[in-house]
């Protein structure tokens, strides 16, 4: 199915008659639409691969929302005269095993405003993690475990 979005991305960019990246990335999304219809429609069996952009696109945009969310708590919180910080550590016990599994996690705690993740235990089954704003430490947990976590392992697992 990636071979046959590239090679529709590359007819698209053909009959566009420019090989430029952005004609090559408007025919790679027009490509996935066709073969997502073809898949849908029960011409072609059901891909991984459709499944997959789905998890990665539905992770990209759990991280853009808590992205907004985490700036504009921020931004609140620096804005009012009031201190809503509550600062803690957490140990979040890992479903990920995998380097790039928890290499992952980790990125998407650490570009989240208000959370770092400071270590993983060496047997790599603990992530402790500083979290700016923390009701207690269950829901901190849970938050991560449930939202960032879940998706990774959805999209890598």
């Amino acid at each position: 199915m990636l071979l046959g979005n590239m090679l529709l991305a590359l007819a698209w960019a053909a009959l566009q008659g420019e090989f430029s990246l952005p004609s090559l990335v408007t025919g790679y999304v027009v490509g996935y639409f066709i073969l997502l219809g073809l898949v849908r429609g029960h011409v072609l069996a059901t891909s991984p691969y459709i499944g997959r952009i789905h998890r990665v696109l539905g992770l990209a945009a759990f991280f853009l929302w808590e992205l907004v969310r985490a700036n504009f708590r921020l931004a609140v919180d620096v804005a009012t005269p009031s201190y809503q910080m509550k600062p803690g550590i957490v140990a979040v016990p890992l479903d990920a095993t995998r380097e790039s599994e928890i290499l992952l996690l980790a990125m998407l705690i650490n570009l989240t405003p208000g959370s770092v993740a400071l270590d993983v235990s060496p047997d790599r089954k603990v992530m402790y993690v500083h979290v700016m704003y923390i009701e207690t430490p269950e829901a901190a947990r849970a938050e991560i475990k449930n939202g960032f976590e879940r998706r990774v392992l959805e999209v890598l697992g």
